[in-house]
């Protein structure tokens, strides 16, 4: 297994379809591989490590689903929550039908939604009014930064009150800002900012040390680059996206949906707490029944609109979980859960196995590459279909 990960990254280093890569793979608990090759930062020439830390981009959308489930195992808020019970903005939603009118919607937004993202919010664009309404949502949010006066999460959850769903709450799937806007519910249904609170109710038990929403000056020497494919070849990327900092300071907006940034290692470290069903190193972050609720698929055929890449799959709460193992283009395992970033940040934990694989990148608009998902099916062909 080791020689043919170690190959295969290490030449898509020298063809250059990837700047750096990092990998790690821990089998019943324990770490079996860890690897890194290439460049964190080329310019600098700065070599990739075990401690470099990447924009994690949606890799925090599990997070944030962990943070929900903590507090349904405390009562404090419920999957079957109004959205209302929060932010009474809320209380009077219009959705963009088919035909591109603005009409009232006929039922609430409940906490399942975001959960599920089958709220309706989506991300911004150009192309109809509900995605123009999200887009005029994060151009406030960028106007604002560095002011003084800069929006903050639960002012952005307000204010997404605003847009126009694409839909009706609960009738399909769709890629959106659900996640950002259950980090505001977390953070008024908990009274604490919501770093705060995931840095005591996960990060902290779990050791997670390189993990939150900036990246402090004595670290910046760890920070990976950001790259994207123009021309032919990776040219740098300075640029901020989804209403993200440069995260040089704590943001006023701290973003449920991709606003973290993390290590491979302190990430494996969540990520097998997923594949101990709740559990890691003798700390228990939420309770198996809130892990049976979180990693359950949710979709119904009708709602479950995955795009074709995710074939195979449906859709627990904010993570991708395999039904259907034999029509799947990533060739992992049944019960098996995880997600990706849009740099190029991958993890799937398979309770199942008891097996966790994780592949970090910095590509803009990576998403699974395809590193990741020959990865993952050297590490099953080797540990699991091999017995």
């Amino acid at each position: 297994m080791q020689e043919k990960i170690e190959k295969l990254l290490n030449d898509s280093i020298s063809e250059g379809s990837a700047v750096g890569m990092n990998c790690m793979v821990c089998k019943d608990g324990e770490e079996i591989y860890s690897g890194y090759f290439g460049l964190a930062d080329r310019e600098r020439g700065v070599p990739m490590q075990r401690g470099t830390i990447f924009r994690l981009f949606s890799l925090t959308k599990p997070i944030t689903a962990a943070a929900a489930m903590i507090l349904t195992d405390r009562g404090i808020i419920s999957p079957e929550d109004k959205l209302t019970k929060y932010f009474p903005e809320y209380s009077s939603l219009k959705y963009e039908s088919e035909s591109g009118e603005i009409l009232p919607c006929d039922r609430d937004m409940k906490i399942e939604h975001l959960l599920t993202m089958t709220s309706g919010l989506p991300y911004a664009n150009n192309f109809n009014k509900s995605v123009c309404g999200a887009a005029q949502l994060f151009d406030r949010l960028n106007a604002r930064q560095g002011t003084g006066n800069d929006m903050t999460t639960e002012e952005f959850t307000a204010q997404a009150a605003e847009i126009p769903l694409s839909f009706q709450p609960g009738e399909r799937w769709d890629y959106g800002i659900s996640a950002d806007i259950l980090g505001g519910i977390i953070e008024r249904a908990s009274g604490m900012r919501y770093s705060e609170f995931l840095e005591e109710n996960i990060f902290k038990p779990l050791e997670m040390k390189d993990t939150g929403f900036y990246v402090p000056a004595e670290k910046r020497d760890r920070f990976s680059a950001l790259y994207r494919w123009e021309s032919g070849g990776f040219i740098r990327d300075d640029g901020n996206y989804l209403g993200l900092t440069d995260y040089t300071q704590l943001p006023a907006f701290e973003s449920g949906g991709a606003g973290l940034c993390s290590t491979i290692e302190d990430y494996s470290k969540f990520a097998q707490m997923l594949t101990g069903r709740g559990e890691y190193g003798g700390v228990r972050i939420m309770s198996e029944r809130a892990y049976e609720f979180m990693s359950a698929p949710k979709l119904s055929s009708e709602q479950n609109k995955l795009w074709d890449r995710l074939i195979g799959y449906n859709y627990g709460c904010l993570v991708r979980v395999m039904t259907e193992p034999e029509k799947a283009i990533i060739k992992s395992g049944e019960g098996e859960i995880g997600w990706d970033g849009w740099t190029g940040t991958y993890f799937c934990a398979d309770p199942k196995q008891a097996l966790t694989v994780l592949v970090f990148t910095q590509i803009t608009g990576a998403g699974t590459t395809w590193q990741a998902e020959k990865i993952v099916q050297t590490v099953y062909d080797e540990l699991v279909r091999k017995k």
